[in-house]
Protein backbone atom coordinates (compact mmCIF):
# COMPACT_ATOMS: atom_id res chain seq x y z
CA UNK A 1 0.00 0.00 0.00
CA UNK A 2 2.73 2.37 0.76
CA UNK A 3 4.43 1.55 -2.46
CA UNK A 4 1.35 2.39 -4.46
CA UNK A 5 0.78 5.62 -2.71
CA UNK A 6 4.29 6.67 -2.92
CA UNK A 7 4.07 5.66 -7.06
CA UNK A 8 1.01 7.92 -7.13
CA UNK A 9 2.61 10.91 -5.02
CA UNK A 10 5.80 10.78 -7.42
CA UNK A 11 3.23 10.97 -10.60
CA UNK A 12 1.57 13.89 -9.71
CA UNK A 13 4.82 16.47 -8.41
CA UNK A 14 7.76 14.33 -7.97
CA UNK A 15 10.00 13.46 -4.70
CA UNK A 16 9.66 16.85 -3.79
CA UNK A 17 5.93 17.17 -3.69
CA UNK A 18 6.11 13.93 -1.47
CA UNK A 19 8.55 15.50 0.81
CA UNK A 20 6.44 18.90 1.02
CA UNK A 21 3.77 16.55 2.14
CA UNK A 22 5.31 14.70 4.85
CA UNK A 23 6.47 18.29 5.95
CA UNK A 24 3.36 19.60 6.53
CA UNK A 25 2.18 16.77 8.10
CA UNK A 26 5.08 17.12 10.47
CA UNK A 27 4.39 20.65 11.01
CA UNK A 28 0.52 19.60 11.95
CA UNK A 29 1.18 16.80 14.38
CA UNK A 30 3.72 19.11 16.04
CA UNK A 31 1.13 21.67 16.42
CA UNK A 32 -1.23 18.86 17.56
CA UNK A 33 0.82 17.79 20.19
CA UNK A 34 1.46 20.94 21.64
CA UNK A 35 -2.09 21.91 21.60
CA UNK A 36 -3.08 18.82 23.67
CA UNK A 37 -0.62 19.88 26.12
CA UNK A 38 -1.95 23.19 26.22
CA UNK A 39 -5.51 21.73 26.48
CA UNK A 40 -3.63 19.51 29.48
CA UNK A 41 -2.36 22.23 31.16
CA UNK A 42 -4.79 25.05 30.87
CA UNK A 43 -7.66 23.05 32.74
CA UNK A 44 -8.96 25.29 35.85
CA UNK A 45 -7.05 28.41 34.43
CA UNK A 46 -8.84 30.12 31.87
CA UNK A 47 -11.54 33.06 31.98
CA UNK A 48 -14.09 31.15 29.24
CA UNK A 49 -14.36 27.54 29.39
CA UNK A 50 -15.73 27.64 25.80
CA UNK A 51 -12.37 28.01 24.72
CA UNK A 52 -10.98 24.93 25.37
CA UNK A 53 -14.42 22.99 24.27
CA UNK A 54 -13.09 24.97 20.74
CA UNK A 55 -8.95 23.74 20.97
CA UNK A 56 -10.71 20.60 21.92
CA UNK A 57 -12.59 20.16 18.84
CA UNK A 58 -10.10 21.78 16.76
CA UNK A 59 -7.48 19.14 18.31
CA UNK A 60 -9.91 16.24 16.87
CA UNK A 61 -10.26 17.76 13.63
CA UNK A 62 -6.10 18.07 13.28
CA UNK A 63 -6.51 14.07 14.44
CA UNK A 64 -8.62 13.17 11.67
CA UNK A 65 -6.52 14.85 9.06
CA UNK A 66 -3.19 13.34 10.08
CA UNK A 67 -5.32 10.09 9.87
CA UNK A 68 -5.99 10.52 6.21
CA UNK A 69 -3.83 8.98 3.38
CA UNK A 70 -1.06 10.66 2.31
CA UNK A 71 -3.16 10.82 -0.87
CA UNK A 72 -6.02 12.55 0.46
CA UNK A 73 -3.87 15.10 2.18
CA UNK A 74 -2.04 15.60 -1.04
CA UNK A 75 -5.41 16.80 -2.46
CA UNK A 76 -6.80 18.56 0.74
CA UNK A 77 -4.01 20.45 2.21
CA UNK A 78 -3.14 20.70 6.35
CA UNK A 79 -3.59 24.26 5.59
CA UNK A 80 -6.92 24.56 7.26
CA UNK A 81 -6.11 22.30 9.64
CA UNK A 82 -3.41 24.28 10.72
CA UNK A 83 -4.72 27.88 10.63
CA UNK A 84 -8.08 26.57 12.86
CA UNK A 85 -6.39 24.86 15.19
CA UNK A 86 -3.37 28.36 15.49
CA UNK A 87 -6.50 30.30 15.82
CA UNK A 88 -7.65 27.86 18.97
CA UNK A 89 -4.65 27.72 20.42
CA UNK A 90 -5.17 31.76 20.25
CA UNK A 91 -7.97 31.65 21.66
CA UNK A 92 -6.85 29.55 25.00
CA UNK A 93 -3.83 31.27 25.97
CA UNK A 94 -5.44 34.74 25.51
CA UNK A 95 -8.26 32.88 27.59
CA UNK A 96 -5.33 31.68 30.09
CA UNK A 97 -3.76 35.48 29.97
CA UNK A 98 -7.70 37.29 31.19
CA UNK A 99 -7.60 34.19 34.32
CA UNK A 100 -4.27 34.78 35.36
CA UNK A 101 -4.65 38.87 35.87
CA UNK A 102 -8.56 37.95 37.01
CA UNK A 103 -6.04 36.15 39.72
CA UNK A 104 -4.30 39.29 40.30
CA UNK A 105 -7.25 41.72 40.29
CA UNK A 106 -8.81 39.75 42.96
CA UNK A 107 -5.76 39.16 44.76
CA UNK A 108 -5.40 42.83 44.77
CA UNK A 109 -8.68 43.72 46.13
CA UNK A 110 -8.20 41.05 48.77
CA UNK A 111 -5.15 42.87 49.78
CA UNK A 112 -6.77 46.09 49.63
CA UNK A 113 -9.68 45.16 52.67
CA UNK A 114 -6.27 43.58 54.32
CA UNK A 115 -4.59 47.14 54.38
CA UNK A 116 -7.85 49.15 55.35
CA UNK A 117 -8.33 47.08 58.56
CA UNK A 118 -4.44 46.79 59.01
CA UNK A 119 -4.18 50.61 58.68
CA UNK A 120 -7.69 50.97 61.04
CA UNK A 121 -5.90 49.07 63.41
CA UNK A 122 -2.85 50.38 63.00
CA UNK A 123 -4.32 53.91 63.63
CA UNK A 124 -6.46 53.14 66.38
CA UNK A 125 -4.14 51.65 68.74
CA UNK A 126 -2.19 54.85 68.82
CA UNK A 127 -0.85 55.98 72.10
CA UNK A 128 -3.25 53.55 73.96
CA UNK A 129 0.09 51.65 75.56
CA UNK A 130 0.45 48.91 72.72
CA UNK A 131 4.20 47.52 71.92
CA UNK A 132 5.24 50.09 69.69
CA UNK A 133 7.60 46.98 68.40
CA UNK A 134 4.36 45.62 67.85
CA UNK A 135 3.06 48.31 66.06
CA UNK A 136 5.88 49.05 64.00
CA UNK A 137 5.58 45.00 62.65
CA UNK A 138 2.40 46.35 61.25
CA UNK A 139 3.84 48.91 60.01
CA UNK A 140 6.78 47.31 58.06
CA UNK A 141 4.38 44.72 56.63
CA UNK A 142 1.79 47.30 55.28
CA UNK A 143 4.82 49.17 53.26
CA UNK A 144 5.78 46.04 52.29
CA UNK A 145 2.40 45.26 50.62
CA UNK A 146 2.46 48.42 49.29
CA UNK A 147 5.66 48.32 47.12
CA UNK A 148 3.96 44.62 46.35
CA UNK A 149 0.26 46.07 45.32
CA UNK A 150 2.63 49.13 43.08
CA UNK A 151 4.62 46.30 41.12
CA UNK A 152 1.43 44.24 40.91
CA UNK A 153 -0.20 47.17 39.13
CA UNK A 154 2.21 47.23 36.55
CA UNK A 155 2.54 43.69 35.91
CA UNK A 156 -1.23 43.88 34.90
CA UNK A 157 -0.14 44.52 31.53
CA UNK A 158 2.36 41.55 31.06
CA UNK A 159 0.95 38.51 29.08
CA UNK A 160 3.58 36.29 30.75
CA UNK A 161 2.01 33.93 32.92
CA UNK A 162 4.83 32.91 34.87
CA UNK A 163 4.71 36.46 35.91
CA UNK A 164 1.36 37.16 36.61
CA UNK A 165 1.21 33.79 38.74
CA UNK A 166 3.96 35.18 40.71
CA UNK A 167 2.29 38.46 41.62
CA UNK A 168 -0.85 36.84 42.59
CA UNK A 169 1.27 34.96 44.68
CA UNK A 170 2.72 37.53 46.13
CA UNK A 171 0.23 39.74 46.85
CA UNK A 172 -1.66 36.86 48.54
CA UNK A 173 1.52 36.20 50.80
CA UNK A 174 1.46 39.92 51.49
CA UNK A 175 -2.27 39.84 52.77
CA UNK A 176 -1.51 36.76 54.82
CA UNK A 177 1.09 39.09 56.69
CA UNK A 178 -0.48 42.18 56.80
CA UNK A 179 -3.48 39.73 58.45
CA UNK A 180 -1.29 38.42 60.77
CA UNK A 181 0.86 41.54 62.29
CA UNK A 182 -3.10 43.30 62.37
CA UNK A 183 -4.50 40.28 64.75
CA UNK A 184 -1.26 40.34 66.77
CA UNK A 185 -1.84 44.22 67.06
CA UNK A 186 -5.27 43.70 67.64
CA UNK A 187 -4.95 41.03 70.34
CA UNK A 188 -1.81 43.17 72.24
CA UNK A 189 -4.88 46.07 72.42
CA UNK A 190 -7.35 43.16 73.85
CA UNK A 191 -5.03 42.73 76.92
CA UNK A 192 -5.07 46.11 77.36
CA UNK A 193 -8.40 46.99 77.13
CA UNK A 194 -10.62 44.30 77.77
CA UNK A 195 -10.09 42.81 81.21
CA UNK A 196 -11.79 39.51 80.16
CA UNK A 197 -10.89 36.79 77.90
CA UNK A 198 -14.43 36.14 76.07
CA UNK A 199 -14.25 40.29 75.21
CA UNK A 200 -12.93 41.13 72.05
CA UNK A 201 -11.77 44.72 71.05
CA UNK A 202 -12.79 46.46 68.02
CA UNK A 203 -12.16 49.98 66.75
CA UNK A 204 -15.40 49.93 65.27
CA UNK A 205 -17.01 48.99 68.47
CA UNK A 206 -19.59 52.45 69.31
CA UNK A 207 -18.62 54.01 65.86
CA UNK A 208 -20.76 51.88 63.02
CA UNK A 209 -21.90 54.38 60.61
CA UNK A 210 -25.57 55.27 60.65
CA UNK A 211 -25.67 53.41 57.02
CA UNK A 212 -24.95 50.21 58.62
CA UNK A 213 -27.36 50.16 61.06
CA UNK A 214 -31.55 49.71 60.73
CA UNK A 215 -34.17 50.60 63.43
CA UNK A 216 -36.07 47.66 64.69
CA UNK A 217 -39.26 47.76 63.92
CA UNK A 218 -41.24 47.11 66.72
CA UNK A 219 -38.97 48.85 69.36
CA UNK A 220 -37.90 52.65 67.77
CA UNK A 221 -35.17 54.22 68.64
CA UNK A 222 -33.24 50.68 68.80
CA UNK A 223 -30.87 49.46 66.57
CA UNK A 224 -28.79 46.67 65.49
CA UNK A 225 -26.49 46.28 62.22
CA UNK A 226 -28.79 46.12 59.15
CA UNK A 227 -27.59 42.41 58.26
CA UNK A 228 -28.56 41.04 61.17
CA UNK A 229 -31.90 42.67 61.39
CA UNK A 230 -33.80 40.35 59.37
CA UNK A 231 -33.22 37.44 61.24
CA UNK A 232 -34.39 39.31 64.47
CA UNK A 233 -37.20 39.96 62.59
CA UNK A 234 -38.04 36.19 61.99
CA UNK A 235 -37.23 35.67 65.54
CA UNK A 236 -39.81 37.66 66.44
CA UNK A 237 -42.13 36.77 64.30
CA UNK A 238 -42.17 33.19 65.68
CA UNK A 239 -41.84 34.61 69.49
CA UNK A 240 -45.12 36.55 68.76
CA UNK A 241 -47.07 33.15 67.86
CA UNK A 242 -45.91 31.83 70.80
CA UNK A 243 -46.57 34.45 73.35
CA UNK A 244 -49.15 36.76 71.30
CA UNK A 245 -46.30 39.44 72.05
CA UNK A 246 -43.35 41.47 70.44
CA UNK A 247 -39.67 40.21 71.93
CA UNK A 248 -39.00 43.33 74.71
CA UNK A 249 -35.99 45.20 73.85
CA UNK A 250 -34.46 47.00 76.48
CA UNK A 251 -31.00 47.44 75.08
CA UNK A 252 -29.40 47.65 71.47
CA UNK A 253 -26.33 49.06 69.80
CA UNK A 254 -24.58 51.44 71.64
CA UNK A 255 -22.12 54.21 71.03
CA UNK A 256 -18.92 54.36 71.87
CA UNK A 257 -19.93 57.55 74.63
CA UNK A 258 -22.91 55.39 75.86
CA UNK A 259 -20.59 52.35 76.24
CA UNK A 260 -18.36 54.80 78.44
CA UNK A 261 -20.88 55.99 80.11
CA UNK A 262 -22.40 52.52 81.67
CA UNK A 263 -18.78 51.11 82.46
CA UNK A 264 -17.72 50.91 85.94
CA UNK A 265 -14.36 49.45 86.36
CA UNK A 266 -15.32 47.65 89.49
CA UNK A 267 -18.50 45.73 88.18
CA UNK A 268 -18.58 43.12 85.30
CA UNK A 269 -21.70 43.83 83.94
CA UNK A 270 -20.72 46.31 81.19
CA UNK A 271 -18.01 46.14 79.42
CA UNK A 272 -15.12 48.73 78.73
CA UNK A 273 -15.98 50.54 75.58
CA UNK A 274 -14.36 49.25 72.66
CA UNK A 275 -15.37 45.74 73.85
CA UNK A 276 -19.03 45.22 73.58
CA UNK A 277 -20.57 43.27 71.18
CA UNK A 278 -23.38 46.36 72.01
CA UNK A 279 -21.13 48.54 70.10
CA UNK A 280 -20.91 46.55 67.08
CA UNK A 281 -24.65 46.76 66.64
CA UNK A 282 -24.56 42.89 67.31
CA UNK A 283 -26.17 42.61 70.72
CA UNK A 284 -29.66 42.89 72.47
CA UNK A 285 -31.02 43.00 76.14
CA UNK A 286 -34.61 41.43 76.12
CA UNK A 287 -36.84 41.81 78.51
CA UNK A 288 -40.55 40.62 79.12
CA UNK A 289 -39.71 37.51 80.76
CA UNK A 290 -36.59 36.42 79.39
CA UNK A 291 -34.48 38.64 81.78
CA UNK A 292 -34.59 35.72 84.40
CA UNK A 293 -33.24 32.37 83.96
CA UNK A 294 -35.93 29.83 83.45
CA UNK A 295 -38.77 31.62 82.83
CA UNK A 296 -40.92 30.02 79.89
CA UNK A 297 -39.73 32.94 77.83
CA UNK A 298 -36.13 32.24 78.60
CA UNK A 299 -37.03 28.34 77.75
CA UNK A 300 -38.06 28.82 74.64
CA UNK A 301 -35.38 31.66 72.87
CA UNK A 302 -32.95 29.33 74.49
CA UNK A 303 -34.67 26.14 72.13
CA UNK A 304 -35.05 28.49 69.49
CA UNK A 305 -32.83 31.42 68.89
CA UNK A 306 -30.48 29.73 66.84
CA UNK A 307 -32.43 28.97 64.42
CA UNK A 308 -32.93 32.49 63.07
CA UNK A 309 -29.07 33.62 63.69
CA UNK A 310 -29.31 34.90 67.62
CA UNK A 311 -27.62 33.19 70.65
CA UNK A 312 -27.38 33.46 74.46
CA UNK A 313 -23.32 33.16 74.61
CA UNK A 314 -21.65 31.48 77.27
CA UNK A 315 -20.44 33.99 79.27
CA UNK A 316 -23.72 35.21 80.07
CA UNK A 317 -24.92 31.54 81.09
CA UNK A 318 -26.22 30.60 84.61
CA UNK A 319 -22.50 29.86 85.50
CA UNK A 320 -20.69 32.00 82.78
CA UNK A 321 -18.41 35.28 83.88
CA UNK A 322 -21.83 37.38 84.12
CA UNK A 323 -24.78 35.38 84.38
CA UNK A 324 -27.04 37.95 82.34
CA UNK A 325 -29.98 35.66 80.67
CA UNK A 326 -31.59 38.93 78.83
CA UNK A 327 -28.32 39.20 76.47
CA UNK A 328 -28.71 38.11 73.36
CA UNK A 329 -25.98 38.17 70.31
CA UNK A 330 -26.21 37.42 67.04
CA UNK A 331 -24.20 34.40 65.51
CA UNK A 332 -21.74 36.53 63.58
CA UNK A 333 -20.49 38.08 67.05
CA UNK A 334 -19.11 34.09 67.39
CA UNK A 335 -17.24 34.17 64.07
CA UNK A 336 -15.54 38.02 65.31
CA UNK A 337 -17.15 39.76 62.45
Amino acid sequence: MIIVTLVVVLAMGGGGLAWYVVAETDDLANQTAAAEQLLATSEGKVAEQTTRVGLSAQIAEAQSVLDESVLTRLTTGTGDARDTLEAATDAVDASMVEFARGRVTEARESLAAAQARGEKIYQATKGKGVDDAVRARLQAALETMAAADAAADSTLGSEDLTELAQAADELSTNRSVVTVATQALSDAQDAITCPAPDQTWDPDSGKVPSSALAEIPWAPTHFVRADVLPGLIELDAAYQKAFGEHLTINSSYRTYESQKSLYDPSSPIAAPPGCSNHGLGLAVDIGGGVETFDTEQYTWLKQNAETYGWTHPDFAEPNGRVPEPWHWESVLARAGL
